[in-house]
């Protein structure tokens, strides 16, 4: 009967009814329809593999799912945490993070019934790695253990036991481990520091459970990876950031041909989005097309500030090519930036970048750096940035200055260096033209170099004297770049200084590496938001042509370069043909950080401000590290008598399920802090 009921529900004509706004049907309907075939899921079914076996008592079918297909576990973390993030493509391992001035808590959520391992290395690699490894056994027991790595293969124990367990449970094909460290062990031997830089995470899992403290089985090359994280990123509540009335409206690139070149930067021409009234921009994202995702490296939206022209091209031109308009010389405010390995970027609760205002930009230009090293002729593209914007008008306008080295062939790295170093100065005339008299206070920023850049830092100068470093990054990674926000907002005077230094290695390159937009080349800059806005856009300067070629013996005068000439001319293929002893590049080293410097102050329509000077000034002394060097005391690696420093986090009432049996509950974790660790930022 049920079968039956079950073919009624499937094959019966069913009543049919379509009704107006008014409750009206619609005439001509008929009320009797012939159903459709009957469905067994979506239209990319999810297809059941059958299992069949013989057995004695004759042949059965029986329907599994894979174990990709297996639903995943409802298992949430155990606590609210500030960050998470997906480490691997196939979305099998989920970490979980919060920390404080001294401690970190991480929850690795892994779809393997074997060990998992966390780390943090230097490079990304396993050479230098502090790592924790650890697993639930067949006895429901939990094992854990920090280890560390000096070459690919099995990490042996760390002598002190810095990363800690919390709790661990293996549930539904996945395994859960929580546990602690201290940002600074203290540990130098075997043990990395996690700092505000950016951190390679290194992770792995097996499926095999190991049946001895050193029996885990090699992972293998498809359960393995590593993901550049700023895990000490400031905490946002991202829904309280976005109001429910922002609109969302989408700038993206319209079938783009990129060409068959290493490096092009295309521009697109977009009108304003249909308003009429100020409103607020609060959030962008990116938007990469499926399968561009290696090409798309960076994209910048500018804002332009002067009627829209109607005979602009409507689909795009290359950037830096001849086609350029003229009139897209006035389009030099950058508004938003992403690059790769960039999020989704949301203003401060009371800072919006106004748009649809009188003094608002007309009109945008989205430009997008492809990178196609394989010179492919078969990509088309579509991505771009979605924006949100809202009508909910917030106390501050945003605005965004670059700083730094202004890019162009006159910046110049020689070949073997492990790290050489080029510094960009805004000068403080700049700055008192530019900046109100109250000061701005600039809320985030994203550094940028190309991949020979290590490391970058921006420090502040008043009346000469170094008072502030805004942003440092001592583990630059290319494939990384974040807008981040600075922990506290921090004043920039009229009449202050920044000085952007970027750090290369160069160890792997046989000759010159000059400055310019291709990412063999090199650049040294930095994006800041600040509010409230003002014109404040461009502050760049490079070191004087003049300068730099007399390290040959050249003294020509300044006159006869062309500092805004990207091409490569005589000068600079003298350069590249010059034998680079450490003398010669010890003094080219010696005229970057003390040579006098060409310099530029810019408005956002890309004039220069009238009553700033191009100036040649002198570099301020060089500079070594930040304001505050972080103090290692290194442990003594045979310091048995030293207690093992638990994390200094408040973890009240923690189960420990360290068997399969039993759970000690109400366990409080001892604190002592024997070091307060201050951060820079």
């Amino acid at each position: 009967m049920a079968n039956a009921l079950q073919q009624t529900q499937f094959n019966s004509n069913n009543f049919h009814r379509c009704l107006k706004r008014d409750s009206s049907e619609f005439p001509g309907l008929k009320s009797y329809q012939v159903p459709y075939p009957s469905y067994v899921g979506p239209v990319t079914g999810r297809v059941q593999d059958c299992i069949s076996y013989n057995s004695t008592a004759g042949t059965t079918s029986t329907t599994t799912m894979s174990s990709s297909q297996k639903p995943k576990p409802t298992m949430t973390p155990s606590e609210s945490y500030m960050h998470s993030a997906v480490l691997d493509e196939d979305g099998k391992y989920t970490l979980y993070w919060s920390y404080n001035e001294t401690s970190i808590v991480f929850e690795a959520h892994v779809q393997t019934t074997g060990w998992l391992g966390l780390g943090i290395s230097p490079n990304g690699g396993m050479a230098g790695a502090d790592i924790a490894i650890g697993w639930v056994g067949h006895d429901g027991q939990t094992f854990f253990k920090d280890r560390y790595a000096t070459a690919i293969g099995k990490p042996p124990i760390d002598p002190h036991q810095d990363w800690l367990l919390l709790s661990g449970k293996r549930e539904g094909g996945f395994t859960f481990l929580k546990f602690t460290r201290l940002l600074d062990t203290k540990d130098c031997e075997h043990d990395l520091p996690i700092t505000s830089d950016t951190i390679r995470v290194i992770w792995a899992y097996n499926n095999a459970i190991p049946e001895s403290e050193d029996g885990m089985t090699y992972h293998g090359p498809a359960t393995r990876g590593s993901k550049s994280i700023n895990l000490l990123e400031p905490a946002q509540n991202k829904d309280a950031l976005l109001p429910a009335s922002a609109v969302r409206y989408d700038f993206l690139n319209r079938n783009v041909s990129v060409p068959a070149e290493k490096t092009t930067y295309w521009c697109e021409v977009f009108r304003k989005p249909p308003i009429t009234t100020k409103q607020h921009l609060v959030k962008y994202a990116p938007v990469i097309q499926k399968g561009n995702k290696g090409v798309v490296h960076h994209m910048t939206l500018f804002a332009c500030y002067t009627p829209f022209d109607e005979s602009l091209p409507e689909h795009g031109y290359n950037c830096y090519g001849n086609s350029k308009p003229d009139t897209m010389i006035g389009c030099g405010q950058p508004m938003a930036l992403w690059a790769v390995g960039g999020e989704d970027f949301y203003f401060p609760p009371d800072v919006g970048f106004s748009l649809g205002a009188e003094g608002d930009p007309m009109y945008f230009i989205l430009e997008t750096h492809y990178d196609n090293p394989q010179e492919r002729t078969d990509i088309v593209d579509n991505s771009g940035m979605s924006l949100w914007y809202t009508p909910e008008i917030r106390k501050y306008d945003a605005g965004m200055a670059g700083v730094g080295n202004l890019v162009g062939n006159f910046m110049m790295i020689p070949p073997r260096q492990k790290s050489f170093q080029i510094s960009g100065i805004c000068n403080s005339n700049c700055t008192q033209a530019a900046i109100p008299p109250e000061g701005v206070k600039t809320f985030a920023y994203i550094l940028h170099t190309h991949i020979a850049g290590q490391k970058i830092h921006v420090r502040q100068y008043r009346d000469e004297q170094l008072v502030d470093v805004l942003a440092h990054d001592d583990n630059y990674d290319f494939n990384y770049q974040q807008m981040r926000w600075l922990k506290k907002e921090k004043t920039i005077m009229p009449g202050d200084s920044l000085i952007v230094d970027c750090f290369y290695s160069s160890t792997d390159r046989a000759s010159l590496t000059l400055g310019g937009i291709a990412t063999t080349e090199e650049m040294c800059v930095t994006y800041i938001y600040y509010y409230p806005r003002s014109e404040f856009s461009s502050c760049q300067s490079l070191v004087s042509p003049r300068d730099q070629f007399s390290v040959l013996g050249m003294n020509e005068s300044l006159a006869d370069f062309d500092v805004s000439n990207d091409t490569p001319n005589h000068w600079t293929k003298l350069m590249q043909k010059a034998e680079w002893t450490p003398s010669l590049t010890s003094e080219l080293q010696r005229k970057q950080l003390n040579g006098e410097n060409f310099h530029i102050c810019r408005k956002g329509d890309y004039s220069q401000f009238p009553e700033v000077p191009v100036p040649i000034i002198s570099m301020y002394p060089s500079y070594v590290g930040p304001v505050k060097d972080r103090v290692q005391d290194c442990l003594s690696s045979n310091a048995s008598t030293v207690s093992t420093t638990v994390s200094a986090l408040e973890m009240t009432s923690i189960t420990a399920d360290n068997s399969a049996n039993s759970q000690v509950k109400g366990f409080t974790v001892g604190i002592i802090v024997l070091f307060l660790i201050h951060m820079c930022m």
